[in-house]
């Protein structure tokens, strides 16, 4: 069994996330390029971390979600639109 210690922070991990997308705002991304554009910067991180970290950020409508080519969901900043926070 994991400790809480050993457990990823979602807060943390939905941060990433969000600085993620609000730095491609004119683009929306699915969980899978989430995860790869992460790596590509250094923040390796589990699709269901990913996930979570999604979830968590929906909540307060910090980013939007919507349907995508192929089933997929794509994922965006909500403030890609305005520029404003």
């Amino acid at each position: 069994m994991m400790s809480t210690e050993e457990e990823p922070d979602i807060a943390t991990i939905a941060d990433e996330i969000f600085n993620y997308l609000s730095d491609h705002t004119h683009r929306e991304d699915s969980l899978e390029g989430i995860a790869k554009g992460l790596t590509q910067q250094g923040h390796p991180l589990g699709v269901e971390d990913i996930r979570r970290a999604l979830e968590y950020l929906k909540g307060p409508g910090l980013i939007i979600e919507s349907p995508g080519r192929h089933g997929k969901t794509l994922y965006k900043s909500a403030y890609a639109s305005t520029g404003e926070i």
